[in-house]
């Protein structure tokens, strides 16, 4: 009966948490989804308006060691609950700020802070309420939620704008305050992770750290940009963007999964997979600049695939070299930091070398390019912990 109690309890923590996740990521692309119409609006250029997107990742990313030490300060569970309540009460100033460029900035940076601590929160949870063994797989189905609110939450924004600007607000500030009931009747801490001490981080983190960084440079920076980029490309009008809004993250609703399944199968399998689907996200924006329309939106699907498939395998290798459940808060917050680093510069530059050169090419290979040369110092780390660890058997 306790065992399933256990079981019971752990369902509904990942449910909760996976919820938590799409709206989150809902709220984080919707400054993205409303950007043309911004700079129209606003009367700025894409470089302007690529910074406001730079603002919400600069609360987000310096807020997440901060969200780690304040998880394993104060309790994860509380302090994800408290968090995702302010998110739903400062998502409204959006609409009511929508005039005036410095207030958005402002509440960008405002939003992504609080956005930070939830998602370092909620990941952590994932991880204390599942086995070692386990984690890796329950961590890729809890980032399916990211590839559901950045897809469909994208498409569906863009939809309801078609009848009524104030609609979609009006929703996902409904589905906001349902989840954060939820929350307050099904988050909470596991009592076994509460018993246990403390350990030491471990310095290969760093390695992790590495890959993280590569990741988020270039497919955050993409899919934060993707409607303005295919809107700007003339790819297709701002009025019919709700179609293919939604691509980019659609692959990561099969990858997440597949990824953790993968490595939770194979011992060495989460630096193998993680580096490997990395390695792949640069060389697909690389390629882009040289395809036809058609292939461009294959290759944006498959970007979101192989995130999928690095997201669960590189977040769970926080608990791996954490020093224990009491750590592991901090251990994702300072993993995570890396890749929102990654996702926080790459849209300005973007914006920078689009106004130079008037297209999205060089910015595309530049980020591909910085991917691949990120991934080399993990790749030679695991590859000697790998061959040590085949020679000691």
């Amino acid at each position: 009966m306790g065992i399933e109690s256990v079981h019971s309890d752990s369902r509904r923590v990942i449910f909760s948490s996976f919820l938590s996740f799409i709206l989150n990521s809902t709220v984080r692309f919707f400054i993205p989804v409303l950007l043309p119409f911004l700079i129209i609006s606003l009367r700025i250029d894409l470089y302007l308006g690529s910074l406001l997107i730079t603002a919400y990742w600069i609360g987000y990313t310096f807020f997440q060691i901060p969200s780690g030490i304040i998880g394993d300060r104060f309790g994860t569970a509380p302090v994800n609950k408290v968090f995702f309540i302010l998110l739903a009460l400062s998502f409204p100033f959006i609409y009511f700020l929508r005039d005036s460029y410095s207030g958005l900035f402002a509440l960008q940076v405002i939003i992504g802070a609080i956005s930070a601590v939830i998602y370092i929160t909620d990941a952590s949870l994932v991880q204390k309420w599942s086995p070692m063994s386990g984690r890796a797989a329950s961590v890729g189905l809890y980032q399916t939620g990211f590839f559901v609110g950045a897809s469909f939450g994208e498409f569906f924004v863009l939809e309801m704008f078609r009848f009524s600007f104030v609609l979609p607000f009006q929703v996902i500030l409904a589905f906001l305050a349902a989840v954060a009931i939820l929350n307050l009747f099904y988050i909470r801490e596991p009592k076994e992770s509460l018993k246990k001490t403390k350990g030491k981080i471990s310095r290969d983190l760093i390695y992790v750290c590495f890959i993280r960084f590569s990741a988020g440079f270039s497919y955050i920076g993409y899919l934060s940009l993707f409607t303005t980029f295919i809107v700007f490309d003339h790819i297709i009008a701002y009025s019919g963007a709700y179609s293919l809004a939604w691509i980019p993250a659609s692959g990561g609703l099969i990858g997440s999964p597949i990824g953790g399944y993968l490595s939770a199968k194979h011992s060495r399998g989460k630096s193998i997979v993680s580096i490997f689907s990395a390695a792949l996200i640069g060389l697909s924006l690389i390629l882009l600049p040289y395809v036809q329309v058609f292939y461009v939106l294959i290759i944006s699907s498959l970007t979101g695939f192989f995130y999928g498939l690095y997201a669960g395998p590189s977040m769970s290798m926080a608990s791996d070299f954490s020093g224990g459940d009491q750590n592991v808060s901090s251990s994702s917050g300072i993993i995570n930091f890396s890749s929102q680093i990654g996702g926080a510069i790459s849209p300005v530059i973007v914006g920078y070398l689009f106004r130079i050169f008037g297209n999205f090419d060089w910015a595309f290979i530049i980020m591909g390019t910085v991917t691949l040369l990120t991934l080399v110092p993990p790749a030679m780390k695991f590859l000697v912990l790998h061959r040590n660890v085949k020679l000691s058997m």
